[in-house]
């Protein structure tokens, strides 16, 4: 045993998918989407974390069918074929590779620095499943390299190990501890441009507990999350950023029929900024009820309507109230072929500038498989953020297309384009990028 648990702390590499250089936004930046599967809460600034987003987990997006093998916390691998070691840990090695041109590194409204670059991105995770309990371990490190900006490079790593355990038919548990070595790119947020990238440490820890079967009448969730945050570098200008957030939600379902279910939702995030000079520590509160369901073979979804506070510590200092929302919705009129939106609103904590950033987004993808090989998939999302205390109002248009061709089982290579058209009422807030990059992964 002591050599199973040894094997899952030794693991390395990132993202098999999408380079995070493709995420170097204004900020705030875009909320993300991973999968068409799970519905995240709309992705905090890089400058600003907030508890773990709640992910809708199951074989739909719309988690109507909560299925037990699902991971919970635990990294997922899907189809990726693995090594198997004579301990029976399994191995699921990746590794993507990508070289392309950013036109605007620094989102930029003026004098735009543009260059070449080379995106590594490896990825290990390590398995092993013991009398119906899943454990993993995740070590990945993605590497940005620029030929005509060196000061902007690069090196991010993530390292997590997760649990989750069934106890009984109706009863589970999740956990996950892990640390986050990650930058803010030049540009990203509000401060005041350095020589070179905030640098910064996250480490994170995560439960959540569950009781109900999968097709059972009602299910009830709880979640648990800390995190640290501290800034490595530029403390000029970043110490103010080192925040500690504590957070916990509930959630509960009641099954409407076969393939819906209505759900309310609580959640509390108390973020605390270490920094006497720091004015944002606050307190979050969202309020949820909604719907999720599986229609019919093509189309699953989840809708979430609800409101959102966020009420600072510091006398005088204007807070939020107001509407929130999340939802998602694929539509798969083929088996080869799936259209996703995704809309959301609420209130982040500050990069800069205002008392906190209302994000407003909306996106819609369409992935299609035309032939076993080439597989395509468009997006297009539409941005607005108000930085609250202020007039200031940005508006950004997102493009992104990839093609992707599979040249063998575990090997793919292809073309990522991603654009970016940012106008706002305030100078600076105006930008256009764009980022072509010729890409390969590959797999076991």
């Amino acid at each position: 045993m002591k050599n199973n648990y040894a094997m899952l702390c030794m693991a390395a590499a990132l993202p098999f998918a999408v380079p995070t250089v493709f995420a170097q936004n204004q900020a705030p930046t875009q909320p993300a989407v991973e999968d068409a599967y799970t519905l995240k809460v709309p992705a905090a600034p890089a400058s600003q974390v907030s508890g773990t987003g709640y992910e809708l987990k199951g074989t739909t997006i719309s988690g109507a069918t909560a299925a037990p093998s699902q991971p919970i916390l635990t990294a997922p691998v899907g189809d990726a074929a693995a090594y198997k070691t004579d301990s029976g840990v399994y191995l699921y090695p990746t590794a993507f590779v990508g070289m392309g041109y950013n036109d605007n590194l620094q989102s930029s409204s003026t004098n735009k620095i543009s260059s070449s670059m080379v995106n590594l991105a490896p990825q290990l995770i390590a398995e092993m499943k013991h009398k119906g309990d899943r454990y993993t371990a995740l070590v990945s490190v993605n590497n940005v390299n620029y030929a005509s900006s060196s000061a902007d490079n690069s090196t991010n790593s993530e390292f997590k190990v997760a649990g989750d355990n069934y106890f009984t038919a109706r009863a589970r548990a999740a956990w996950s501890l892990g640390q986050v070595r990650s930058t803010d790119p030049r540009g990203a947020n509000n401060r005041p441009i350095s020589a070179e990238p905030d640098r910064w440490t996250s480490n994170n820890v995560d439960g959540r507990f569950i009781y109900g079967a999968p097709e059972a009448q009602g299910r009830l969730e709880l979640d648990l999350g800390s995190t640290n945050k501290t800034y490595d570098n530029n403390r000029a200008t970043t110490a103010v950023a080192d925040v500690a957030v504590n957070s916990y939600a509930t959630r509960l379902f009641y099954r409407l029929g076969t393939r819906s279910l209505m759900l309310g939702e609580y959640r509390n995030a108390k973020a605390n900024y270490a920094s006497a000079l720091s004015t944002d520590s606050n307190a979050e509160q969202r309020y949820y009820v909604g719907l999720t369901w599986d229609a019919t073979a093509a189309t699953t979804g989840i809708i979430k309507l609800g409101r959102m506070t966020k009420d600072f510590d510091a006398a005088g200092k204007g807070g939020f109230g107001g509407d929130s929302w999340e939802g998602s919705v694929r539509w798969a009129p083929l088996t080869y072929s799936a259209f996703d939106f995704q809309t959301s609103r609420s209130a982040v904590d500050s990069t800069g500038f205002g008392n906190y950033s209302l994000l407003t987004t909306n996106n819609i993808s369409w992935n299609h498989k035309w032939t076993r090989s080439l597989t395509t998939r468009a997006a297009v999302g539409l941005v607005k953020t108000d930085f609250g205390g202020t007039t200031r109002s940005d508006s950004a248009t997102n493009y992104a297309l990839t093609v992707d061709y599979a040249v063998l089982r575990w090997l793919k290579i292809g073309v990522d384009w991603a654009g970016t058209d940012s106008t706002s009422n305030v100078p600076a807030g105006e930008f256009n990028r764009n980022i072509t990059m010729f890409t390969l992964n590959a797999s076991l």
